[in-house]
């Protein structure tokens, strides 16, 4: 049994579902104005599904991580744009829980319904002063911003010791300035515009450090003993959160493909779907996204079972999980460009609904998530026997 079966569950899945056909008709909007509507950030609260990963203690519902993945692939039959600035704001729920009480305190005590975006990569590195850093700089992509009321931004912070670690610090949207860059080829709906940031008081209580998320060993701990996911490495199971978009995008797109080569005649004589060669090669898309969509779920549903489980995660399962979803990315984008070569000359129109998608991979296959040194490499490394890092020769 996962985390999909329960009652909860069952209800906040068919409310996504109902949400589908929504997402469809603003999806050009979304695109046209370069972020998801408020109207769908409204319904994603008024659902409950951005409580999902919250946890209980602060109004939220604390369910298993497949709940929440679930959701994204359900999102995505609807506007790949709404689902990952969904998957983007609902995840950081988890990074909000693994923070020093007071931390959570000042983000959800006077306001459940907060939501924070990000800027990950450490970019900058922190002032040092008393009780906290002060932070300044650029910090791009961070998608869903202009509904958050939080950012979540990476940074290198020294400490007295004279060290230097990256954390995660939180900071209220109304110390930001948000800069209107994103102008870009796919994932156009999902806002990631630049955060920036003048000088900014950070206090200790709201970061985290990056090694505590990855070893499970967060301040959270202690605030929510109760809730399984907040001791999980993170790199275990953050590979199941925005990649569900260009997995189920893939799915989207094999059923577009076939839908439009069933009723094509080439040049008013021939029928497509009559052809050999159209049949082999969508037989061949269909495998190769139908396969990664089945390590993916096989790997998601052992994780979260283990994670349940409460046993220790090994640095092999976190490796493992990372060179999975990479690979299963790798068929996904090649399937769906096979796709869109298979269908011809109509995918060149912005109107036809392959192209957005293949933009939409092709967007999404340049975060680093999916960077094969950065996920690949370090499992081959681990499998002759050297200690994961980059990898680069």
């Amino acid at each position: 049994m996962n985390g999909t079966d329960s009652p909860d569950a069952e209800v906040l899945l068919s409310r996504a579902r109902a949400l589908v056909p929504l997402l469809a008709q603003r999806e050009a909007e979304a695109t046209a104005a370069r972020d998801v509507p408020p109207s769908t950030i409204a319904e994603f609260h008024e659902t409950g599904i951005l409580r999902v990963l919250q946890p209980r203690r602060f109004g939220g519902l604390q369910l298993p991580f497949d709940v929440f993945s679930h959701i994204i692939e359900i999102l995505t039959e609807g506007c790949a744009s709404s689902a990952w600035v969904y998957a983007v704001l609902a995840e950081h729920q988890w990074i909000i829980a693994s923070l020093p009480e007071q931390g959570q305190r000042d983000i959800w005590e006077h306001d459940p319904r907060a939501v924070a975006s990000s800027s990950l990569a450490p970019r900058e590195t922190a002032v040092a002063c008393d009780g906290g850093w002060r932070l300044s700089g650029r910090f791009p992509f961070s998608s869903g911003c202009t509904h958050a009321q939080w950012a979540i931004i990476g940074a290198r912070c020294p400490h007295a010791d004279g060290t230097v670690a990256t954390r995660y610090l939180l900071v209220p949207m109304r110390d930001i300035e948000i800069v209107d860059d994103w102008f870009v080829l796919g994932l156009r709906g999902t806002g990631s515009k630049t955060l920036f940031l003048r000088d900014v008081f950070v206090p200790t209580h709201r970061t985290v450090l990056l090694r505590d998320l990855f070893e499970g060993t967060p301040p959270g701990m202690a605030v929510h003993p109760d809730y399984d996911i907040v001791r999980a490495p993170r790199g275990y199971l953050v590979v199941f959160s925005l990649p569900p978009v260009p997995f189920a995008l893939g799915r989207r797109a094999l059923a577009t493909a076939a839908a439009a080569l069933s009723g094509r005649v080439s040049r008013g004589m021939t029928r497509l779907a009559e052809s050999e060669l159209v049949q082999l090669r969508l037989a061949e898309a269909s495998a190769s996204i139908d396969a990664a969509n089945a390590l993916f779920e096989i790997r998601r549903t052992e994780s979260v079972a283990a994670v349940a489980s409460g046993r220790a995660i090994t640095q092999a399962e976190v490796l493992r999980n990372r060179r999975d979803v990479t690979f299963g990315m790798q068929q996904i984008r090649s399937a769906v460009q096979g796709l869109v070569d298979l269908c011809g000359a109509r995918a060149s129109l912005d109107a036809d609904p392959l192209q957005a998608m293949l933009r939409d991979i092709l967007t999404i296959a340049t975060h680093q998530a999916f960077n094969p040194l950065a996920t690949l490499v370090p499992y081959g490394r681990l499998l002759l026997g050297l200690p994961p890092g980059s990898g680069e020769a």
